[in-house]
C-alpha cells in the first residue's frame, strides 16, 4: 500500500472532526467575535492597548482549537499551542503580573512543546493515524505528583510575592504548578492530566475575574467545557485499549495452552 500524500493525510484529519466538535468551535468564534467587536473593553479592562486586546483575543481562540485537539488526541495540539498561545500569553502575563507563569511559558511550556509533539509522532494509534496512544496513571502516583505541585507551588508563591506588581502571588503559583504537571503527564500521554487541566481551568476564571478580563471567560468557560468532554473521551479510549490487550492476552494464553 502506498503512503499517504500531505493532501490526503490533511484531507482525513479534516474529516475527523464530529459534529459536536465542529460545532463547539463554531460557538466559541461566534461569541469571541461579539465581544470583541462589541464590548472590546471585557477583554482587558485593567491594562488598555490594541496589542493586548489582540493577544487576548488570539487566546481566546487558539486555547479552544488546543484543547479540543488534546481531546482528539492528536499532536498538532502542541503546534497550536507553541505557535499562537505561548507568544501572546507571555505579554499578557507580564502586562497583568503574572511573572512566574511568564516564566514557566518561557522556560517550560515551549520547549516541552516541541518535546512532546516529536514523542506523541512516534505512537500512533494502531487503527487511526489521527489519534495518538493514550494511557493511565496509577493512584500511587498520583499521590506523589499532587505532593509535588504543593511543594512547588509553596516555594514559588514565597519567591513571586517579593515581586513588584506581582499579583495574587499564591494563586499564580498554584496556577502554574498544576500547569506544568498536567504538561508532564501530557507529554507523557497519562489521561490524569485533565484532572490537573480542570484545576488549572478553575485557578484561570478566578485569576481572570480579578483582573477583570472578562472576555477571557469564554475561553475559561469553553476550556472547562472541553476538559469534561476531553476526560470521558480518553477514558474511553484507555478503557477500550486495556481490554481489547486483555483479550490478546487470553487468546495468546489459550494457545499456548492448546500447544
Amino acid at each position: 500500500m502506498n503512503p499517504k500524500t500531505n493532501f490526503e493525510k490533511c484531507k482525513s484529519f479534516l474529516k475527523s472532526f464530529t459534529p459536536y466538535q465542529i460545532g463547539y468551535l463554531v460557538t466559541v468564534l461566534v461569541l469571541a467575535a461579539v465581544v470583541t467587536i462589541f464590548f472590546p473593553e471585557m477583554m482587558l479592562e485593567s491594562t488598555g492597548g490594541v496589542l493586548l486586546i489582540a493577544c487576548s483575543v488570539i487566546n481566546v481562540i487558539a486555547n479552544p482549537v488546543c484543547e479540543l485537539l488534546i481531546a482528539k488526541q492528536s499532536k498538532w495540539n502542541f503546534i497550536v499551542d507553541l505557535v499562537f498561545i505561548e507568544g501572546t500569553y507571555v505579554i499578557l502575563a507580564l502586562a497583568l503580573g503574572w511573572y512566574t507563569l511568564a516564566v514557566t511559558c518561557i522556560f517550560f511550556w515551549i520547549p516541552i512543546d516541541i518535546v512532546s509533539f516529536i514523542r506523541w509522532s512516534k505512537y500512533p494509534d494502531a487503527k487511526d493515524e489521527n489519534l495518538t496512544q493514550v494511557k493511565s496513571l496509577g493512584w500511587k502516583k498520583g499521590i506523589l505528583v499532587m505532593a509535588l505541585v504543593i511543594a512547588f507551588s509553596l516555594v514559588a508563591g514565597s519567591i513571586t510575592m517579593n515581586i513588584p506588581g506581582a499579583e495574587s502571588s499564591y494563586l499564580e503559583a498554584f496556577a502554574s504548578a498544576i500547569g506544568m504537571v498536567n504538561g508532564v503527564l501530557l507529554l507523557l500521554r497519562y489521561s490524569e492530566q485533565w484532572y490537573a487541566w480542570f484545576i488549572t481551568t478553575i485557578l484561570y476564571i478566578i485569576m481572570d475575574i480579578s483582573a477583570g478580563a472578562y472576555g477571557l471567560l469564554i475561553d475559561d468557560f469553553a476550556m472547562l467545557v472541553n476538559t469534561i468532554y476531553g476526560t470521558i473521551r480518553w477514558f474511553l479510549y484507555v478503557q477500550k485499549e486495556k481490554k481489547m490487550k486483555q483479550a490478546i492476552s487470553a487468546q495468546i494464553a489459550a494457545q499456548s495452552e492448546e500447544a
